[in-house]
This record gives structure tokens, sequence and C-alpha cells, in this order.
């Protein structure tokens, strides 16, 4: 018996989803692109997340000392700081390898060059760069350093300039974010407003059945049941498009990505590992919203 009234009212639904057909894939349309742009937060989410990492390897202090300090104080300080649990690694640049690595850098620049000739001397004192585990850890480093017996001692930093450059991909990345949860937002409300106008044309059409149904004495929940099947449906038929034309999008998206990553992090590898969850939320999310929208319409229009 069960089984009997649970196929029928399977083939109502897809009888009402065919009938229809273009109201069906209009909000299918919406339904999709409101997936792909939520799928595409969490891609820049990742992908943020990638980038701080990124900028966290490269982003260091180091901390330059007056060329009268001598290489013995600056490494008795050094074997000071590597008892820090905050710093990773600290490496030592003597005022030798300082001088070649910014005639290096400025070797095209012809005044930067006549002047480190014309000084006859090396300028530079020595130098240790100071890596932590933890892009918040530098700061307390560097008010430590200023706080220190050593303060005299150093000539400059440059954390400030990674700092910064930080700061900025931040604020990029916020308000990428911020664009998507409102497109995101847009797409959703479209999609409940065409979904409520379909379910609600589609028990017009079907208001004269609704009616028999009720004379014989159906429950309210045995007149709900294919509209909410319907909704599941929609769920279905959407999440599985949404995962197959993610795919070729990422192809496209993908050589753009390799070519900044270094670690040769990829969009398609990163989704095709977290496809299983991709899945999950995508049809879960569009089912909740699906029925909760078909639940409201059909009680709106149960006197039919």
């Amino acid at each position: 018996m069960f089984t009997a009234s649970f196929f029928r009212t399977l083939r109502f639904a897809s009888h009402n989803f065919l009938r229809n057909i273009w109201l069906s894939i209009a909000t299918l349309s919406i339904i999709i692109l409101t997936l792909i742009s939520v799928s595409f937060l969490a891609f820049l989410q990742a992908l943020s997340v990638e980038v701080i990492e990124m900028v966290k390897e490269r982003i260091d202090i180091s901390v330059y000392f007056k060329p009268e300090v001598t290489p013995q104080e600056v490494k008795m300080i050094q074997e000071k700081l590597a008892k820090n649990d905050r710093i990773k690694t600290i490496q030592f640049v003597s005022r030798e390898d300082a001088l070649t690595l910014l005639k290096e850098k400025h070797k095209q620049e012809v005044l930067i060059q006549e002047s480190l000739l014309e000084l006859g001397t090396n300028p530079l004192g020595d130098t240790i760069v100071v890596k932590a585990y933890d892009l918040r850890s530098y700061p307390i480093i560097l008010e430590a350093l200023e706080q220190s017996q050593y303060k005299g001692l150093i000539q400059d930093k440059d954390y400030e300039d990674n700092q910064l450059f930080l700061n900025k991909i931040s604020s990029v990345t916020d308000k990428i974010r911020k664009a998507g949860i409102i497109l995101s937002a847009f797409f959703a409300f479209i999609s409940v407003l065409i979904m409520f106008n379909t379910i609600r044309i589609a028990i017009y059409t079907h208001s004269e059945e609704i009616s028999i149904m009720k004379l014989v004495g159906a429950s309210n929940w045995f007149i709900r049941a294919p509209f909410l099947i319907e909704a599941v449906l929609y769920a279905l038929l959407s999440t599985t498009l949404t995962l197959v034309l993610l795919y070729p999008l990422l192809t496209i998206i993908d050589p753009y990505i390799l070519s900044f990553f270094n670690n040769g992090f990829s969009l398609v590898h990163y989704y095709s590992n977290h496809i299983i969850s991709f899945a999950a939320w995508q049809f879960v999310g569009t089912m909740v919203l699906t029925m909760v929208v078909s639940f409201l319409a059909v009680g709106r229009y149960m006197d039919v």
C-alpha cells in the first residue's frame, strides 16, 4: 500500500515537473547559477588561504645592524633570539654577502654602482633574517627587539613593507568575498521567487485534482507530498548539473591559478578532492530551500 502510494506520488511529481517544463528549466537555471556562485565563493576562500600561506612563507624580518657592530655581537644576539619559541629560523647574513646581494640587485643602476665604488669600503653591517611560525608573532618579536638591550645596535628593520603587502591582500580578499556573498544572496532570492511562482502555477493547474483529493479525504500531507518530491527532484538535478558544469569552468581558470602559485595549487585538484563535500552541501542546501518554499506555497493554496 505504502509502496503504491509512493510511486503514485512520484509519478505525479514527475508529471508536474514535465508539464511546466519551461518554468522548470528557468528554475533549474537560477538554482544552478546560485550554486555555482556559492561554489566559487568556497574556491575564493581556498585561494585566499593558499595566498596567505604563500605570503607567510616569504615574509620575514630582516634586522640590519650598524656597521660598527662586530659579527661576534650579532651572532650572540642570534643565539639568544633562537631560544624564542615564536621564532622558526634565524639566518645570519654577513656584511660581505649583503654587499654582494646589493650589487646584484642594483647591477643595472649605474649611480648606485658608482657610489659603492666611490666609498671604497663596505657601508653595510651584518644582518639576521628572522622567520616566525605565525604572522602574528612578528610584531611581538619586533617589540622585544625594541625593548631589549640591543636596540642601540640595530640600524633598521624591514617588516613594515611586508605587513603592508599582507594587509592589502587581506583587504582585496575580503572585498571579493563580500561581493561573492552579495551575488550568491541575490541568486538565492531570485531562486526562491521563481520556485514559489513555479509551484503556485503547478498548484493552480492541479487545483481540480487537489479539490477531488480533499473531497475523498486525502490528508494535507498526502497532497503536499508530490510537491515536496518535486523539490527534491530540483535539488538532485541542480546539484548534478552544477557538479558537472564546474569542471569545464575550473579547467579554463586553472592555468592562471597554476601560474600564480609556485606550490602547484590547482583548483581542479582541489575540487576533485572535495567533490563529495561540495555535492553534500549543495544537495542538502538546495533540498532544504526548495522543500521549505514548496511547503509554504502549498500551504498558501491548500484551500483552492
